[in-house]
């Protein structure tokens, strides 16, 4: 197996990481749960079915432990009556991911300036329309798209996207400037920075990643500060910019 250092002269001797993927009642679950406490809320929900619809009425502001007892039955009966379709998907996302990791893995590196830091990474599939991520776990939960042959490049997407998130949090979310901001002030630069994808990975054959609406003003400032010094390429450079641009103009205070 190659090295992720020999292909950019770093000096971490860590391997291309592994990807594993599966399902699990309980992580859909807590998916489903948290779609009703973070900022993406309903941002596709309002298109599910009336069930899955009426589920998120009647968990909303409960805890986990007690929207359990309401997903349980309801997880429980999609996962029997959508078993092969829950199984084969669970399985397909490794082996469509592994088709490109090593790619993913070496333009990342090359973003970022920053080695992979983690040694696997672990794919859940979910039945709710939301794709989040844990980065202190390497968790990442995975949809089924709208179309079978959408696979590839949808999944590919996901985790490209997460996995910027993840070189951000490991590598500059506790470092200065980003550890200036607070949490809303994070979540908006972390979020726009998704923009490079555009330029970094235009392979992936799929609409631009745009992301959430509410970011859009920002995304757009910093992704014109980097066409604007293209040849400097340097992601610490645009990081370094997008922070002092929100504290020097008191975005999201708290």
């Amino acid at each position: 197996m190659r090295n992720i250092s020999d292909l950019h002269g770093m000096e971490s001797e860590r391997t291309i990481p592994e990807i594993t993927s599966s399902y699990d009642i309980k992580k859909d679950a807590w998916n489903w749960w948290c779609a009703m406490n973070s900022f993406t809320n309903w941002r596709w929900y309002e298109n599910m079915d009336e069930e899955a619809q009426d589920i998120f009425k009647r968990i909303k502001w409960l805890s986990f432990e007690e929207s359990k007892k309401i997903l349980a039955p309801f997880l429980e009966k999609k996962y029997n009556e959508n078993h092969e379709e829950i199984e084969d998907a669970a399985r397909q996302i490794k082996i469509e991911l592994d088709k490109q990791k090593n790619q993913i893995f070496e333009l990342m590196v090359s973003l970022t300036k920053r080695p992979i830091y983690n040694e696997s990474f672990q794919f859940w599939y979910t039945t709710c329309q939301r794709w989040p991520y844990n980065w202190e776990t390497w968790e990442i939960w995975a949809m089924e798209p709208p179309k079978k042959d959408w696979r590839l490049r949808a999944w590919t997407k996901c985790f490209i996207h997460e996995l910027l998130h993840f070189q951000t949090h490991k590598y500059y979310e506790n470092e200065y400037p980003m550890n200036q901001l607070n949490k809303q002030q994070f979540n908006l630069i972390k979020e726009s920075l998704t923009f490079l994808l555009n330029y970094e990975f235009p392979w992936i054959d799929m609409s631009p990643d745009r992301w959430y609406p509410q970011h859009q003003e920002y995304r757009k400032i910093l992704e014109d500060y980097r066409l604007s010094c293209w040849d400097k390429k340097d992601f610490e450079d645009l990081i370094n910019f997008g922070c002092n641009y929100i504290l020097e103009n008191k975005i999201l205070i708290e």
